[in-house]
């Protein structure tokens, strides 16, 4: 049966699309993301005024999600889109069964799109007829019952080294007090920000509505999506803190900060150390796209995420090519 299409503005969904959308990604382990969750859309839309999610059905009956989003007003008018939450957002994809008998083309159609620009869509979505290009690796860490026992054998000498720089700061400035799920939220954006300036890398924070949308996702306690702020102390001093996203034993390491005093003893990776042995029913810490040497220190697992421009042929999906490529160019001249 061929599919057709809804598009609706995410508070639009009703409460029977809600459900069929957690049941899809609890049936769908490659799905399993609190960024594909409709709680995180909604959050994205209550922000972000041009969030949208089309609706594929099936014999008039919803069978499917594709989450999107306009950044600019009139983008809207041309059909530019992009993932929802722009750099604020580490997967994209389409929410629904393998099979469905998608294609970039179909799909942009469907959604009324000239063109679609996008990063981190996951290698799984080619079983919904969704490929990208430029493929990048994404680490993530696995934690079984001997995971500790097992990187001890793996790499002695990083472990070795690890708790060594733990006793040290807790012989320093006090014992190491670790609280999964915290407050202060403020307070972590506002170093998180400090750290960007010092290390000169560009600040997505800088918009209020960045920070707007983070306050939002913190309030979210559901178990498709919700808001983790962790907190590291020696002592009395503050040592590093992560605010990420959960969902069910997943959670995605996203937005850390540290203590630059504390550099010395590696605040960074105690962190990550915390999160691993707090017992917070964490089996999964998806360091989003990446490889760098930070990320590779725990990871005992990787997967492929992909980028692109998906177009139709049109005047205005050309248009979109040019200002992409003139962006880019922008963005990586001298």
């Amino acid at each position: 049966m061929k599919l057709s299409a809804r598009v609706v503005p995410a508070a639009a969904l009703s409460v029977a699309e809600r459900e069929l959308w957690d049941g899809l990604q609890a049936t769908n382990h490659d799905l399993a993301t609190a960024f594909l969750s409709h709680r995180y859309v909604t959050a994205a839309a209550s922000v972000f005024p041009h969030v949208r999610v089309c609706i594929l059905e099936r014999s008039g009956q919803p069978v499917g999600f594709f989450p999107f989003q306009f950044r600019h007003s009139w983008h809207r008018p041309l059909g530019w889109g992009e993932r929802v939450g722009g750099e604020l957002s580490d997967y994209f994809g389409v929410i629904a069964p393998p099979g469905l008998g998608l294609s970039p083309g179909r799909l942009l159609k469907l959604a009324g799109l000239t063109s679609l620009a996008f990063t981190h869509l996951p290698q799984s979505q080619l079983s919904r007829g969704l490929a990208g290009e430029q493929p990048e690796k994404g680490l993530r860490i696995v934690i079984g019952g001997n995971y500790w026992q097992d990187l001890r054998q793996r790499d002695k000498r990083f472990v070795v080294d690890t708790e060594r720089r733990e006793r040290k700061l807790a012989d320093a400035k006090g014992p190491l007090r670790f609280v999964f799920h915290d407050t202060g939220l403020d307070q972590l954006i506002a170093a998180k920000r400090a750290q960007y300036d010092r290390t000169g890398v560009g600040d997505p924070l800088a918009d209020s509505k960045a920070v707007r949308f983070l306050a939002k996702l913190a309030k979210i306690s559901h178990p498709s999506c919700q808001g983790v702020l962790s907190t590291l102390m020696a002592g009395d001093h503050w040592v590093a803190s992560h605010f990420g996203l959960r969902h069910g034993d997943t959670l995605h390491y996203w937005f850390p900060v540290y203590n630059p005093e504390f550099q010395p003893f590696s605040p960074g990776r105690l962190l990550v150390k915390a999160i691993i042995q707090c017992e917070a029913g964490i089996r999964l810490i998806d360091r989003g796209a990446g490889d760098t040497p930070a990320k590779r220190d725990f990871a005992n697992d990787e997967h492929v995420l992909t980028r692109g421009l998906w177009q139709t042929p049109s005047a205005r999906a050309l248009a979109c090519r040019v200002g992409l490529a003139v962006k880019w160019r922008l963005a990586h001249s001298p």
